[in-house]
């Protein structure tokens, strides 16, 4: 079917948005060669796009979660979805976060913004876990179009947390870190753009890990700011969570986000003795303005039993790492808004598979009905338009130019040691807010809690997030952070830490 090409009361209109005043003769030209491009663009409706690799396996449909299956609120969707006979997942039932695209399920990323949108396509993600013998359980629950770090805004119901069932699972991997707490699964898909797979892995005690940025591919996955997104395992222990980033990692030729990616022996990091590593305390980790003394307080006791038990374990300063959070704000708000919203998730200018399924999915509904957006997004939308029309994408651009310097911080620390240890969250899971707690709460709620996460979204190093204990019921999370492409270093310190944890300080 042939394109609708403007006519020259449509570019009329259009000129008036950006301030320019065509004569008729103009818009007389502009609307014979408009109507030119149609053979071009005529041509490539006309085309079948590639398509990424799929495993060929039979596969059902799946149903909406019944209030039994679903305690929580942690899924979207359920399946049962089976991969090969045999292979490093074999029989594991994993969950895949609800912005990863699994062809013949829905894919709503926790809003009514993606309608009725059942992808095609599997992300290269779930390819890798179905050829390796993994099960897809289901999709899990996550944040309204992923814009938030606590659990109060999924679409239609907020995820409950298993440890605590009245207090916030955080987010926006919320329901996979609430399954995996809840016994549903033992592995989980998680994203992570601030925080939002080592959030809620640090609420609800269990594990995740944000990889280094490119290490595991972005393909099929909807996406927040290309600098910024990330995919992850999550899992019950450190054990599950590098069994899974084993199978998961690894360029596959579609997502231009890997770039000179290293792929490494991850089960070996659980071998690895404690005796020796190296870890180094950031000072600025601790003692933030939104910090818990009880948090800080659980995160150096777990530290102190490493050093007992054979780690070096030393402070560190490093005076960046509290203002990396404004190189981060400016990246994720003008970002965010360009790509996601006023780029209809895809963008432009990038090298790799564009979904344009999801892409129409997404831009048709929203753009009809502006108003489903969620409250943050509707924020950054306008503060993000604010900031370009005012400051012309200025601080977007020397944010962006500011993030070698920013890494390189954290580098110098860890020529010094293995890995750099923190509070993953500096308070633990707070009750969820009232459905009616008002604008203010409820972006509040979303954003406050990525002081120590948010940072190494924008550096790209790997983080990990493993419980070292619980106040009140309520877990902490121990963040270590390692060099790029040392997930190893970064697991071992896991391991051990929750070993520990485990047998008391033993």
């Amino acid at each position: 079917m042939s394109i609708e090409a403007p006519s020259a009361q449509d570019l009329a209109a259009l000129a008036k948005r950006f301030g320019l005043e065509p004569s008729d003769a103009d818009l007389s030209a502009f609307e014979a060669f408009a109507g030119g491009l149609r053979v071009s663009y005529d041509w490539l409706d006309e085309q079948t796009e590639p398509q990424p690799p799929r495993f060929a396996g039979e596969r059902l449909p799946g149903h909406a979660p019944r209030d039994a299956e679903n305690p929580y609120n942690a899924w979207a969707w359920m399946s049962d979805i089976r991969g090969s006979a045999s292979g490093p997942l074999a029989g594991i039932r994993i969950g895949v976060k609800d912005n990863i695209a699994v062809a013949g399920l829905p894919m709503r990323n926790g809003s009514r913004t993606l309608g009725n949108f059942v992808p095609t396509i599997d992300a290269t993600v779930v390819t890798r876990i179905l050829e390796a013998g993994g099960t897809i359980a289901g999709k899990t629950t996550c944040e309204d179009l992923c814009f938030s770090g606590g659990s109060h805004t999924s679409w239609p119901a907020p995820v409950r947390n298993p440890r605590k069932p009245g207090h916030a699972a955080g987010g926006s991997s919320s329901g996979s870190a609430a399954a995996i707490a809840a016994g549903d699964v033992r592995m989980c898909l998680g994203g992570d753009q601030g925080g939002s797979i080592r959030t809620p892995s640090s609420w609800c005690g269990t594990v995740g890990l944000k990889p280094t940025h490119g290490l595991v591919p972005y393909t099929g996955i909807f996406p927040v700011e290309p600098t910024l997104d990330h995919c992850g395992p999550m899992g019950r222990t450190t054990e599950d969570v590098a069994r899974l980033l084993a199978v998961i990692a690894g360029p596959d030729g579609l997502d231009p986000r890997q770039h000179k990616t290293v792929v490494r022996d991850y089960i070996s990091a659980l071998n690895l003795p404690l005796h020796g590593l190296s870890v180094g305390v950031v000072r600025q980790g601790f003692g933030r303005p939104e910090s818990d003394l009880a948090t800080d307080e659980t995160v150096r006791d777990a530290l102190k039993v490493l050093q007992q038990n054979g780690a070096e374990v030393e402070e560190v300063s490093i005076p960046w790492h509290p203002d990396g959070f404004h190189v981060y704000t400016a990246i994720v708000l003008e970002g965010i808004a360009e790509m996601m919203l006023k780029g209809n998730a895809m963008g432009y200018g990038w090298q790799g598979y564009y979904s344009t399924e999801m892409l129409e999915a997404f831009a048709g509904h929203w753009r009809s009905r502006p108003d489903e957006l969620p409250l943050a997004a509707k924020f950054v939308l306008l503060a993000s338009e604010y900031m370009r029309d005012k400051y012309h994408g200025r601080h977007y651009a020397k944010a962006q130019n500011l993030r070698p310097a920013f890494r390189a911080a954290y580098d110098e620390a860890l020529q010094r040691f293995d890995v750099l240890a923190m509070p993953t969250i500096p308070f633990r899971a707070p009750p969820l807010p009232e459905t009616d707690c008002g604008p203010e709460a409820t972006i509040l709620h979303s954003f406050n809690m990525e002081g120590n996460t948010g940072p190494f979204d924008v550096t790209g190093h790997p983080a990990i997030s493993v419980p070292c204990g619980a106040v009140d019921e309520l877990p902490v999370g121990l963040m270590f952070v390692g060099k790029a492409f040392d997930e190893i270093s970064v697991l071992r310190a896991a391991h051990h830490a929750e070993s520990l944890a485990r047998a008391g300080g033993r």
